[in-house]
């Protein structure tokens, strides 16, 4: 997920120096003169905050209970910043809970006859639509303005229902303008929301939010965090109901408290080591390969990994838990980190530091071998090749990969080309890192 992809509304007037890409989590995305820089440097020197890059992007996570003396702080050196509480107003004025109500029905001549199926607005589901053939022709029943969707091997089409001279037609649409007009179709539900035992953290069932804009869904992903352990849910800090509640209340979502409550983070939080074997071999095989390209040496024990250099050797564990740990020679990794780059990246310096690895750029390395296995992972990679062309083409070419990684690169490429998805990426430049490399594979 690009983070700053609906922000185009926001930052009609410019962009603002900092913008909070995620709950806690803030961007620089416009420059600061030296002496302002020098200001903001003080302030998380005080806060005992400690920014790094994200994307080639300097960032800064700062903790919820330093949130407000980090922003009142920024106005007060006159750094601009967009949060996240802002990006929800501004939303609200163009999301309004607005009912339309369907035509008559009409019958329509359907161009092919399997695998069709009809929004249905008060389940908010797509019900499998059965066409009757008369006189050679596909026909079906539909109400005037609803959705349409089209499922084929290759791709899922959107057409929406239309009387033009009396005649109904299939127009058309792609997926963003469908789900946009979907959620004035829908009628009223309710979601909810479940606490845990501590009152700290909220839950949503990712089930509740199907089929709904990718506005809506982008900034609700960017309040909430993703646990690994329990992937169903989106996490949310407790506080955070009511913000949540109105972008939700923008597509006629009711968020209400349940009475129940949930334990699922303190049951399932173990430093018990995993086994190699149970982590996900590519997820792994980053780490795997950065370590040994900087001239580590690798031994592979059951429920851990030896790796050793000039200045010694570690012991290094994988653990379900939040945080990585150094105990002495005993490092317990966060699973979850292999799934960070920025994590991944610290991780790998302080190894390299420990055993007196060889001082290569790690950034640039952990990106060549960072695999494409969610839509993040795809962003990232895409990101840090463009960003990287205009310095370092032959970086950037080797960065977007060769076989299955770059095949789901240039699919992604292919339907931004087709109009079926839209990006704020520089898709030009992405074009003609393509281009440079498939002339290298053919050398």
């Amino acid at each position: 997920m690009e983070p700053l992809e609906f922000c185009d509304l926001c930052f009609q007037r410019g962009k603002s120096n900092i913008c909070e890409t995620y709950k806690n989590t803030f961007t620089k995305i416009s420059p600061l003169h030296f002496s302002v820089q020098a200001k903001l440097d003080k302030i998380l020197n005080r806060l005992d905050v400690r920014p790094r890059l994200v994307d080639r992007r300097w960032t800064c996570i700062v903790d919820s209970q330093k949130r407000k003396d980090f922003l009142d702080s920024l106005w007060g050196i006159n750094v601009t910043v967009h949060t996240l509480d802002d990006h929800v107003r501004i939303l609200t004025k163009f999301y309004k809970p607005e009912i339309r109500k369907l035509g008559r029905l009409e019958q329509v001549e359907l161009p092919r006859l399997e695998s069709w199926e009809e929004f249905n607005p008060k389940s908010r589901k797509w019900d499998v639509l059965t066409a009757v053939k008369k006189n050679e022709r596909f026909v079906v029943k539909i109400h005037l303005g609803n959705i349409l969707k089209y499922t084929s091997l290759e791709e899922t089409s959107y057409f929406r229902t239309n009387l033009n001279n009396d005649i109904t037609t299939l127009v058309p649409m792609e997926k963003r303008a469908t789900y946009n007009i979907m959620c004035t179709l829908a009628e009223p539900i309710e979601a909810y929301w479940k606490s845990d035992d501590t009152s700290e953290h909220g839950f949503i069932e990712n089930k509740q939010l199907a089929d709904i804009p990718n506005e809506i869904l982008n900034v609700v992903q960017r309040l909430s965090a993703i646990d690994k352990r329990i992937p169903e849910m989106l996490i949310f800090e407790n506080d955070d109901f009511d913000i949540v509640k109105t972008v939700l209340a923008c597509i006629k979502i009711n968020l209400v408290r349940s009475s129940e409550t949930i334990n699922v983070l303190s049951n399932k939080n173990t430093d018990m080591p995993i086994i190699i074997e149970g982590i996900e071999k590519e997820r792994l095989q980053v780490l795997l390969d950065t370590t040994k390209e900087m001239g580590g040496a690798i031994k592979t024990q059951k429920d851990h990994l030896n790796v050793s250099g000039k200045l010694g050797s570690v012991r290094l564990t994988f653990v379900e838990n939040d945080k990585s740990i150094q105990d002495g020679t005993d490092i317990r990794i966060s699973v979850s980190a292999l799934e960070d780059p920025s994590r991944l990246t610290e991780i790998m310096y302080m190894i390299k530091k420990r055993l007196g690895l060889l001082d290569l750029p790690l950034e640039n390395m952990i990106t060549q071998h960072w695999p494409i296995i969610t839509d993040s992972d795809l962003q990232y990679v895409l990101q840090s090749a463009i960003s990287w062309w205009s310095t370092n083409p032959i970086l950037a070419s080797k960065i977007i990969g060769e076989n299955n990684k770059f095949g789901k690169v240039k699919e992604w490429h292919t339907k931004i080309k087709e109009g079926k998805i839209r990006s704020n990426l520089d898709t030009i430049t992405l074009g003609k890192i393509i281009k440079q490399r498939e002339s290298n594979l053919h050398l």
